[in-house]
């Protein structure tokens, strides 16, 4: 049987291995395949430099989307990059198998590129949520040595394509494939196939990827289903699955089981204490949800170590009842997630989110008496969101306050998705066309725009602050740093380059060593000269002019 060989590209999460590819290679080995797992990303992030520091927090990842950063990057790399593409070849794999999205596209692309060079022959195929779209399944042909993509669920194609490359089938009879026929023109196998039942997927495979060399050495992430049963207007997911596909309860509780034990270590302290669920919302379906809590208070996993506690994104429903509520906190529920994003009933109208104001503080309320922590998330300045929308998230989250954990505000503040409703009808809500920057919109009377909703959110933050509410800074640096980096870049987005460069210094003072902006400070210092003050230029001098 062909060895397979499936590899996580950077730029990606740290927190824990990548679900997409040790969920690939549980299916590849529930079917006799040979499979090895390696993730260059987390591989990356071990070794990476000061001047790189910064590069895997999430609010500076869009360097990773600049195919010319990629390129210079992995030539600051090559040692490094050389030392993991001997590990991949010394495993003398014949197909790889590569976990793409827009972040780790180039990457992707750079990476097999190296490979292909060292062996002719190896057959590379990519899948990813990105290739829905024909853009990049072009680019990814045109600049890479890439022979097949993937559309729809990898785990319910690659193990067929590998198989059918084994036997020398017919892969034009695999659906959701990508390939070049004989012209050299670039073909598709029709459909976006999907894994219908998930109680059928094996399960997850750590044995590469293992937990415990990843930041948190203790929780288990677990997807246990795929889609959404909402729609709103600013996400995008419906593009890629239009369905809400679950595990069962039964199902979930046995893996999560056989997970605790496998992993038990009675050498460590820290074994496996609390799950993470990646769903989209958890509690989709109420009934699963307390099937679930059933389950895990009756056969708690591995009863000799302390209860199994577990996370979750979670949508308001008016099916969290107390009762329902106290049977999660029983079985391990510690803190619900709850995307509120507003506290205007107009703006949560207009994003098509499906609960009204008064259920939420219900369901919040409840919660915290049955000791959960709950966490909100928020946006700012949807579009139609005025000042008096923004003051009535204000009194929400004032009311509320005493019942939650933390609030989290959104560092993006409000991002117009491709493939989300907004997106395809940016009229409808007022927006500017063409949106060339998903960040840095502007409705058509200029009242709201990216400087607009940093402010908001600022205001957000210290509302809670001056009301003992606590608030998660949402981002890996510092919130200061984040709004010199942001505004830098938005302002050399408008072409207003003494302003992006007083922003640029001022993230200088707190990195000096920051290759991303460096770089760009460098390309636009000359352009941003006119319009500087002679103390900035002065304290430009400080940073070796190229």
């Amino acid at each position: 049987m062909k060895r397979v060989a499936l590899i996580q590209a950077p730029v990606w999460g740290t927190r824990e291995p990548p679900l997409g590819v040790v969920q690939l290679a549980g299916c590849l080995k529930s079917r006799g395949i040979p499979v090895k797992s390696f993730d260059f990303n987390n591989y990356l992030y071990q070794n990476r430099s000061k001047n790189f520091d910064t590069s895997w927090a999430w609010e500076q990842s869009y360097s990773w989307y600049d195919s010319e950063w990629v390129e210079n990057f992995f030539k600051d790399y090559y040692s490094v990059a050389a030392e993991f593409v001997d590990e991949i070849m010394e495993f003398s794999p014949e197909i790889l198998g590569f976990s793409v999205s827009a972040s780790t596209f180039y990457a992707s692309l750079r990476l097999a590129e190296i490979l292909k060079n060292l062996k002719e022959d190896l057959i590379i195929v990519f899948g990813g949520p990105s290739f829905i779209d024909k853009d990049p399944v072009e680019e990814a042909f045109s600049r890479s040595p890439v022979d097949y993509i993937i559309t729809g669920d990898g785990d319910a194609v690659f193990p067929l394509f590998v198989e059918a490359i084994e036997y020398d089938r017919d892969i034009k009879e695999i659906s959701g494939l990508y390939y070049r026929d004989e012209k050299g023109e670039i073909s598709h196998t029709g459909g976006y196939p999907i894994y219908e039942d998930l109680d059928k997927l094996p399960y997850m495979d750590f044995t590469d990827l293992r937990i415990e060399d990843y930041d948190d050495k203790v929780h288990l992430a677990l997807m246990s289903a795929r889609g959404c049963v909402w729609n709103c207007s600013f996400c995008s997911t419906r593009a890629f699955d239009k369905g809400y596909r679950t595990m069962s309860a039964e199902r979930m509780h046995q893996e999560i089981s056989w997970h605790r034990i496998n992993h038990y270590d009675r050498h460590r302290k820290d074994n496996l204490g609390h799950v993470d669920f990646m769903d989209l919302e958890l509690n989709g379906r109420i009934s699963r949800v307390v099937e679930f809590c059933e389950l895990m208070i009756k056969y708690p996993p591995c009863e000799f170590l302390p209860k199994m506690r577990w996370v979750s994104n979670a949508i308001i429903h008016p099916g969290l009842t107390k009762e329902v509520l106290n049977l999660m906190a029983r079985a391990g529920c510690k803190k619900p997630i709850f995307g509120i994003e507003s506290g205007s009933q107009k703006v949560l109208n207009l994003m098509r989110k499906n609960y009204d104001v008064d259920t939420a503080i219900r369901v919040i309320r409840e919660a915290s008496q049955e000791g959960i922590e709950v966490t909100l998330n928020f946006m700012f300045g949807f579009p139609g969101e005025t000042e008096e929308d923004f003051l009535e998230t204000l009194d929400f989250i004032k009311t509320v306050g005493p019942y939650i954990e933390r609030a989290y505000p959104s560092r993006t503040y409000c991002a117009v998705e491709q493939h989300s409703y907004l997106h395809a009808n940016l009229e409808e809500f007022n927006v500017k066309t063409p949106v060339n920057h998903h960040l840095y919109w502007e409705t058509v009377d200029g009242t709201n725009n990216y400087p607009i909703r940093l402010e908001r959110c600022a205001r957000f933050e210290n509302f809670c602050i001056e009301n003992n509410i606590r608030v998660d800074r949402g981002v890996e640096t510092t919130v200061a740093m984040d709004n010199y980096y942001n505004l830098g870049f938005y302002y050399d987005y408008k072409k207003d380059y003494s302003r992006a460069t007083e922003y640029f210094l001022m993230y200088l003072n707190e990195d000096p060593e920051n290759d991303t902006i460096l770089s760009r400070f460098r390309e636009i210092i000359q352009l941003a000269l006119p319009g500087l003050s002679d103390d900035l230029r002065q304290e430009a001098e400080k940073y070796k002019l190229e």
